[in-house]
Order: structure tokens, then sequence, then C-alpha cells
């Protein structure tokens, strides 16, 4: 036979529109109607704090002319009438403290009605601060709960495209997966950023204008989806790794050689035949860095970029790319005008002028990697 939940009176003289007690009310109603049998009785309140407890539990406007019987009583107010017309099957009459009572007793603000009734033989204070002062106050002795929490929804999955609206970017790959999360009821919003056509067939789809400007979007979302055909290298997906936003692409090559599977993302095939359920495991995606300006830099023989690791703290071998009088230094760094390809060191101040940073603009040397001690020449 099941046995019967206990019923559980809550009284709390006035519900107000916003404020931690009414938040402990609605979380303590809402995680513990299950297993009890909850009324909560109040003599007046907010018609909207009123309206979702009551899709949790029962209300009932408090009549202090009439008896109310229960196996718990639980008194949550700090204010207004002291209710003595609740019975208690179980001999249990429970009381909140939520304040700082010796804050409110300094401002003379702790009346009457803060004093535990006189049936209360459990006190329970929201925080261990809150028992002691209470206790200091009131001489109730509380034990402590700390305020409890509302078991939190599923997160909301926020995905993000910057793509054209056509079949070879692979639009009706984007419409199916929407389906997809939509049969196993996962709650999403996509926002895709485009300057072609919209469909505003799927409710979570949310198309924007194009922009060049993406990045907060971009760090906000959970993943960057990209869905094409075919790809070469897709500047989304490099602009999300970036981010350090996963992406979901398909199993094209040009999106295989950025993305690893289960690590910074997820790889899907074309065909679109795998469980949607597995995006709910959001990877931690790493920093992601390409080195693409240095290699550029270095490919180019740019003369002003210089490696960090081919700097010696305040100096810097260099070779010399051909021979010209301007390096005959007065302050005798070197003796000699070089020859082409001779190496020495030079500080980092002078550096800036033979990189060509003056009024020739011309490069007198190249920074090259310091490796041993041979390749510096003593000066």
């Amino acid at each position: 036979m099941e046995q019967k939940q206990k019923t559980i009176y809550v009284y709390q003289c006035h519900i107000c529109q916003i404020g931690g007690v009414e938040t402990f009310l609605y979380n303590w109603c809402y995680e513990l109607r299950h297993y009890y049998d909850i009324t909560v009785f109040y003599s007046s309140g907010d018609p909207l704090q009123l309206e979702r407890l009551q899709r949790l539990v029962k209300t009932q406007v408090y009549n202090p002319k009439e008896t109310y019987t229960c196996d718990i009583f639980l008194r949550n107010s700090v204010w207004g009438q002291v209710p003595d017309n609740f019975i208690s099957r179980d001999g249990r009459y429970l009381e909140m403290r939520h304040a700082d009572y010796k804050w409110l007793l300094d401002r003379g603000v702790l009346y009457e009605q803060y004093h535990k009734f006189n049936k209360t033989n459990e006190v329970i204070a929201c925080a261990e601060h809150v028992g002691k002062k209470s206790h200091e106050v009131l001489g109730d002795n509380p034990i402590t709960i700390l305020n409890i929490l509302k078991e939190l929804p599923p997160k909301k999955l926020r995905l993000i495209s910057c793509t054209r609206i056509d079949s070879q970017k692979g639009w009706d790959r984007m419409k199916r997966m929407a389906y997809m999360m939509n049969a196993v009821n996962i709650d999403f919003q996509w926002d895709i950023y485009t300057n072609g056509p919209t469909d505003n067939s799927i409710q979570q789809i949310i198309f924007h204008k194009q922009t060049f400007d993406i990045w907060d979007e971009l760090r906000r979302s959970d993943y960057c989806v990209l869905l094409s055909n075919a790809e070469g290298c897709p500047y989304t997906v490099l602009e999300a790794l970036q981010c350090q936003v996963p992406c979901i692409v398909t199993a094209v090559d040009g999106c295989m050689e950025l993305i690893k599977d289960g690590v910074n993302g997820y790889i899907v095939p074309l065909d679109m035949n795998f469980d949607i359920n597995k995006i709910l495991k959001i990877p931690k995606c790493p920093p992601y860095d390409n080195k693409a300006k240095e290699k550029w830099l270095e490919l180019l023989g740019n003369p002003v970029y210089i490696k960090k690791e081919f700097r010696n703290i305040s100096q810097v071998l260099v070779e010399a790319l051909d021979t010209y009088e301007k390096l005959r230094l007065k302050d005798g760094e070197l003796q000699s005008i070089p020859k082409r390809g001779q190496r020495w060191m030079v500080s980092e101040t002078r550096l800036e002028i033979l990189l060509g940073r003056n009024k020739y603009n011309k490069p007198f040397v190249k920074v090259v990697p310091i490796e041993t001690k041979e390749d510096n020449e003593s000066i």
C-alpha cells in the first residue's frame, strides 16, 4: 500500500513582489512538492508570485478564525501576524530565520513579531551568520541549512553560423539538423548571419544581417556550425576556434583538417545520419593560434619582423645583407665595415636602425637565430 504523503502547511504573512524570502518559498516548494503535500497560506501577496506558486502547490488565504491541522507546520514570515491556529499532528512547529537580526535591532526595526511564536520548537537559519545573530538577539539556537536551490533547467544550446544560404553551404543539412534537435526536445537557438535569402519555417532559427564584427555573438555561442558540401580553409571555423568555440562541421577535407572529432568540435557525415544527442556534450575547445601571420612575415622575409625566440635578452644576432658604409658605428660596436653574411651581436636599440627604421628606410641586416656560441662573433 502506497504511503500517504505528509501534509506541510507553510505560512507567510505577506508574499512580496520580489525578495530572497519569496525566492526561498518558491524554491522550497518546487524541490519538495513531490515529497510532501504542501499548502501555502498567506494574508496578502503579489499576484505574479502567487500565480507561479499555484503552479506548484496549493495556496490559501489565511483566516485567523479557522483552525488548520497538518502534519508539519512551517512559519516563513518574519513580519505580520503570528499565527496560533495551526496544529501539527507530529508536534513539529518550524520557523525560518532569513535576516541579520542584530543589524535590524541596531536600527530599531526588530519588532515583536520577529520573535518565534509560542509553539515553535525548531528554528532553521539560512546561513551560519544568520543563525549566530538570531541566537544572539532572539536566543533561539537555530540549526543552519543554506537557502535551497532549485534544480537548474537544461541550458539552451546556442548555435551560430556565418554563411550563405544555399545548397553548397548545406542549408538543407542545417534544416535537417534543426528538425533532429526538435525531435529529441533539445532546447536551442540558432543565429545565422547571412546576406542571402531567409527561411522562417523553423522557429528556433533566427536570421541576422551580415556583420563584420561578430566576436561577441561568437563568444556567447556553444557551437559554430558549418555543414558545407566542400571547403578549402573555412574562415568561420578558424575564427570560432580563435574564440575557443567548438564547431560542428561536415566530413569534408577543409573542415577535417581543422576539427578533431570530440576535441574541438564534432564531424558529422554528409548524409546527417548521426546521433544528435552527442552535441549535448560540448567539448572544451583548447586555445588556438595557427601562427599564420608569423609564417607569412617569415616567408616574405620582412626585416621588421623579429621572432621572440631569436632574441637574447638585450642583444640580437644579426647578419649583414650587404656592405654599407652606414654600418660603421661611431660607438665602436663594430670597428670595420662588415662583409655580406658576417654575423655579430647588436643591441635592440641599434637593431631598430639596422632594420631600416631610419631615414634611409633600407634594411642593412637580417635577424638570425641564436643557436650556439660559435654563431656569435666576439666584438
